[in-house]
């Protein structure tokens, strides 16, 4: 297994670069070890001295900070990050500027990318469910927050062996993220210019068109063709890419490895329609409509509810110490109930004694009795 804060590239892209090993940035982070390279940044294993831990940290190469305006979305992915903590959202916890080299703190994780895991074949369809559904869970949570991914693909995607020996998905790489609703001066791209992975890219990224949530589903149903067929939906150069990301549909599975156990084809369809309006509207009913294919997805835990069990808790000591307190005067009641019944009964025996047939007699015996206690004492 190898650890990274992000998914080491294949080819050419991942040679290796000695440049900043050995460094310390910030004079906090001693890179110790380069873990891959992408694009126009590379990630680096790096200890920070103060507290001794281990974790990742990419830096945008100097070459490329100003080229095609990689500096300012370089930028964006630390403020995109900023915002979204969540279990299935690779976490941040600095960035900053060393020597004109800026730099990108991540949590270090250990497992492998889906990209490297796919390298073996196709996934199990309940493992490919419920990735699919971790998936579903941090892109909601990204939507819901106001961004768009848009680079979906198994390469931004880490699965992390988590202490209880199962997998968890992280979604990793927000610089392309784009804000649903730009602010002034937010867009960063040139015209004419696609960003992107062609062999994962919807029309509307290729055509310049405007982007939503429907585009990141698009690369999730050709990202889930994927896991469950152990190839790509779409293969070629990249113009042969885009050109099929226009006109061609997605592939039908073969249903007869599937199907009844996961019967996924038409919910790629739906996901990866060349039009926005036939496709899911979002990733959470996208998420629903997976869950009504397969009941039996372990239902994931969102970090927007993790303060909930504590909560529960503290009601739950709450209950316990009224539990404790009603029984406490129930019994007290009982108490009161049973001396005031023993009273009741000592009376009547009285009345009865004093206003008896033998009521004379009794009255005697009662005078007596005093005198023979007051003379005692």
């Amino acid at each position: 297994m190898s650890r990274a804060g992000t998914a080491e590239p294949s080819g050419a892209a991942a040679e290796r670069d000695p440049s900043f090993i050995g460094k310390c940035l910030d004079g906090r982070y001693r890179i110790e070890a380069q873990l891959g390279a992408g694009g126009a940044g590379t990630v680096y294993r790096a200890r920070h001295l103060g507290l001794d831990r281990l974790v990742a940290l990419k830096v945008l190469q100097r070459q490329h900070q100003e080229r095609w305006g990689s500096r300012k979305r370089f930028e964006r992915e630390a403020r995109a990050l900023a915002q979204l903590s969540h279990e299935h959202i690779v976490a941040v916890s600095d960035c900053g500027v060393d020597a004109g080299v800026p730099f990108l703190v991540m949590e270090l994780l250990e497992g492998e990318s889906l990209e490297a895991r796919l390298k073996k074949g196709a996934l199990p369809p309940a493992l490919a469910a419920e990735l699919l559904q971790q998936l579903l869970l941090g892109l909601t949570f990204v939507h819901e927050h106001g961004l768009v991914h848009r680079d979906i693909k198994p390469g931004n995607l880490f699965l992390e062996r988590t202490a209880q020996g199962r997998e968890r998905l992280k979604l990793l790489d927000f610089g392309l993220a784009k804000l649903l609703a730009p602010s002034a001066g937010a867009a960063v791209t040139l015209s004419g210019e696609v960003f992107g992975t062609p062999a994962y890219m919807p029309p509307e990224q290729i055509t310049g068109e405007a982007i939503d949530a429907r585009s990141d589903v698009y690369a999730v149903g050709l990202v889930a063709f994927e896991m469950v067929a152990g190839r790509r939906a779409f293969q070629g150069h990249e113009s042969e890419l885009l050109r099929q990301q226009l006109v061609e549909p997605v592939p039908r599975l073969e249903q007869r490895k599937l199907a009844p156990e996961f019967p996924l084809d038409e919910w790629i369809q739906r996901a990866t329609a060349k039009e926005k309006e036939r496709r899911f509207p979002s990733a959470r009913e996208m998420s629903q409509a997976l869950r009504a294919l397969r009941p039996d997805i372990p239902q994931p835990r969102t970090t927007r509810s993790s303060g909930l069990p504590a909560v529960r808790a503290r009601g739950q000591r709450r209950d316990r110490s009224g539990g404790a307190a009603g029984s406490a005067l129930r019994a007290g009641a009982l108490l009161v109930c049973v001396l005031a019944l023993a009273a009741i009964v000592v009376a009547g025996t009285v009345i009865v004694l004093l206003d008896g047939p033998r009521a004379d007699s009794n009255r005697a015996r009662l005078k007596a009795a005093i005198a023979s206690v007051w003379n005692t004492e």
